[in-house]
């Protein structure tokens, strides 16, 4: 039960892992091209050597037009990875001396309309950025839209922009965990990659945004009959699955609070996942390369209402049971009808066929193969009486055999007695209780008086014997 099960779940978290793993692959290798081509243009474009990005700070015009610049980039990743958000934020203002100007970022965020009607619409909206972005390119204002970015929401920004080293874009992306977007009812988790200047500056951050009804959408609840399972990608610490920091596919009846982390506990087949709200059960795999702020591997889970599991393993224990015991009375049915019709009369042919009377007065039993095995018998009776009587001469040995038979003490006509039932040498001492040295000692003794050179010699006497029917002779 629970091996059909793990079956089913490693199945469906098979082809949900490797659809998950291509999308992220697909994410990060895009985020890592915008951050590259973003370097190439500001150094090409916009900036002057030695490339500082403080040099457009208070500087509109400049800004205005590197956004404006930037906005097809940032369109054709956003259709290319089919994300619900692109963004691109670097480390300068338009105004130093705004309020909250040391939080304030510029750069450009792209987000796809909102789910309507269970489809992600195409319609690209302009999140943050100048409004001459979205004027100029024929696209709305988000309703929820600013001119900058406020980074105290994003706090991994000043980390990865003030981080030193030589590390390269591909070395130091990073995977953020859940995030409420300011202003709006939504939540997602995004791919941030450092955008790094050819001298090794850090001109800011860009990346993509996975909203969690983009994350519904993509991975709906799988209908089994276990339940419904669903799909979680969600960071993991310390045998816990922090589904408060992840993402969670549509549910079904499988409810799953996305707030409640889940506690890890592992199995041989399948692992227990329980918090204060419920109890689940199913399976995951950490992703390679996919770590977020902490240093914490994300992980792919699919999972099922364990209630629902333990309602569908009782309905099947019960069919099982009555399968199994419907199957034993249908056998036991079958085989009282075989024994009533077939075994019944074998068994009252054989005993027929003991008595000494029954095939010589030609009896049937209508059991072919009986009665052909009597016919047997009465022709090899006959044939035998064919033959007529034994030999004189053969009629003395036997007499002379039987008559040196009587001057047998009683341990060796004992012995004697084994051998014509059939047994071995090898097999009295342990019938006996005696050693095999004294079994041939009486050996010696039985073929003396016998007159028989051997063992096979002996054999020959009681088969013979027994074939004329004067064995019991020697036994008396």
């Amino acid at each position: 039960m629970e091996d059909k099960l793990s079956k089913t779940c490693r199945s469906i978290f098979k082809i949900k892992k490797k659809d998950i793993k291509d999308r992220m692959d697909l994410f990060t290798t895009n985020g890592i091209d915008l951050s590259k081509r973003l370097t190439i243009y500001l150094e090409r474009e916009v900036l002057s050597y030695p490339y500082d990005i403080k040099e457009l700070e208070n500087d509109g015009d400049k800004l205005r037009k590197m956004q404006e610049n930037m906005y097809m980039l940032l369109e054709g990743k956003l259709h290319v990875t089919r994300a619900s958000g692109v963004y691109a934020v670097f480390d300068t203002t338009v105004n130093t001396s705004a309020p909250n100007a040391e939080y304030s970022r510029s750069g450009v965020y792209l987000r796809l309309a909102n789910v309507s009607g269970n489809v992600l619409e195409d319609d690209v909206f302009l999140f943050r950025g100048n409004p001459n972005v979205a004027m100029q390119n024929k696209i709305q204002i988000h309703n929820r839209w600013n001119m900058e970015f406020n980074t105290e929401d994003m706090y991994w920004f000043n980390n990865q922009v003030s981080t030193g080293g030589n590390k390269v874009a591909t070395e130091e992306y990073l995977w953020i965990n859940r995030q409420h977007l300011k202003d709006t009812w939504e939540n997602s988790i995004f791919l941030s990659v450092p955008v790094i200047g050819s001298e090794g500056r850090r001109y800011g951050i860009c990346g993509l945004e996975i909203s969690g009804l983009l994350f519904r959408l993509n991975y709906p609840k799988f209908e089994s009959k276990y339940g419904d399972m669903v799909t979680i990608i969600a960071p993991v610490d310390q045998g816990k699955l922090l589904l408060s920091e992840g993402l969670s596919g549509s549910q079904g009846n499988s409810y799953i609070n996305e707030n409640d982390d889940l506690f890890i506990d592992i199995g041989k087949i399948y692992n227990v996942y329980f918090n204060s709200q419920g109890k689940y059960i199913g399976v995951q795999q950490t992703i390679e390369g996919a770590f977020d702020q902490q240093g914490r591997k994300w992980a792919i889970a699919v999972l099922v209402s364990y209630g629902s599991f333990d309602a569908q393993e009782r309905y099947e224990k019960i069919m099982m049971i009555t399968i199994l015991m419907v199957f034993s009375f249908v056998m036991f049915i079958i085989s009282f009808i075989i024994s009533r019709q077939f075994v019944k009369p074998i068994e009252k042919g054989i005993e027929n066929l003991k008595a000494d009377d029954f095939y010589k007065n030609n009896s049937r039993t209508g059991i072919a193969e009986i009665d052909i095995l009597a016919e047997f018998l009465k022709s090899k009776e006959e044939k035998y009486k064919s033959m007529g009587a034994v030999p004189s001469e053969i009629e003395e040995m036997f007499d002379r055999f039987i008559k040196n038979s009587k001057e047998l003490t009683a341990s060796e006509r004992n012995i004697l007695e084994y051998y014509v039932n059939g047994y071995e040498i090898a097999e009295l001492p342990d019938l006996l209780c005696i050693s095999l040295n004294t079994v041939r000692k009486h050996n010696r003794n039985i073929y003396t008086k016998l007159e028989v050179n051997s063992k096979d010699e002996l054999q020959i006497y009681i088969d013979l014997l027994v074939r004329c029917g004067r064995i019991n002779e020697i036994l008396k």
